[in-house]
């Protein structure tokens, strides 16, 4: 049996007589009794050994994992539409990746990669690929010197923290300190190695000492190089503020990446991106 903690309301106490009567008396303690046998047992389960589960903070989890697989063959140097099962969690311009290859799109419809078709993008080599192929979403910054804001696709849990409806901003309704985690997927298919720099900013400004720089090695053995980025940092937020990720690449060519469920062995996708939000304290005095 579910058990809750019930806030008692405040209770009707009966009218007092003009003189003393015995009745009115015992009532009036029965009233009173019951309430604060209420509010015992209210206290009892907050204040237990586990009474912890019963409150309910602020929090928010989402993540980035768009994968669809391609509906028919394409050559090595194919620039048409490329036809796909869906592209639903693909941004509306943007870079996938099938096999080793990374491709750029700057058009999308429901079934199709379309637009400018940019094959062998970011550093990858260009090579025909069969209809079945899986495709994982990836998000890049095409240049050294350009800043890209990390993007989420899926909302796994969300109370009282949620993301703009472009999935590039995660907003707190109530004010206080919270502690977010993020975990980042990176790749790199060429041969030097690279430096990523990520950091938050808040309302659009940058959060001092947010900055985490990670080396990311080359390919190998024709694997790209492979890190994850894991950090988490407390921030204090205002009502209605919102936090971004962004991030830039020495070489313009890493990418953040989500890699395909597995077959052999079999495992779930990996998402390119996880970022959570707990609530932890009103805000400082």
């Amino acid at each position: 049996m579910v058990q809750r903690i019930i806030n008692p309301a405040p209770p009707n106490l009966p009218l007092g007589t003009e003189q003393y009567e015995r009745r009115y008396q015992d009532q009036f303690a029965n009233v009173l009794r019951l309430y604060f046998n209420q509010l015992k047992n209210a206290l009892a389960l907050l204040f237990g050994d586990q009474g912890g589960r019963f409150i309910n903070f602020p929090y928010g989890a989402f993540h980035q994992d768009g994968v669809t697989t391609l509906s028919a063959n394409i050559t090595n140097n194919s620039t048409t539409p490329i036809q796909v099962a869906s592209t639903a969690g693909f941004p509306a311009s943007g870079w996938f990746l099938i096999g080793s290859e990374i491709i750029q799109y700057t058009v999308k419809t429901n079934t199709t990669f379309d637009g400018t078709i940019t094959r062998g993008a970011l550093g990858t080599t260009n090579v025909a690929h069969t209809a079945g192929a899986a495709i994982s979403e990836v998000q890049g910054t095409g240049s050294p010197t350009a800043i890209g804001t990390v993007l989420f696709n899926n909302t796994d849990y969300s109370n009282g923290v949620y993301a703009s409806a472009d999935y590039s901003k995660i907003y707190f309704t109530n004010p206080g300190l919270y502690n977010v985690a993020i975990s980042v997927q990176l790749l790199n298919f060429t041969t030097s190695e690279d430096n990523v720099t990520l950091w938050f900013t808040q309302n659009g400004v940058a959060i001092p000492a947010s900055a985490s720089i990670e080396q990311v090695n080359s390919k190998h053995g024709g694997n790209p190089g492979a890190t994850i980025l894991a950090l988490n940092i407390f921030i204090e937020a205002a009502a209605n503020d919102y936090i971004a990720l962004e991030w830039t690449t020495d070489t313009g060519n890493t990418v953040v990446a989500t890699y395909p469920a597995g077959t052999s062995p079999v495992h779930p996708v990996s998402p390119a991106v996880i970022l959570t939000a707990q609530f932890v304290s009103a805000p400082p005095a």
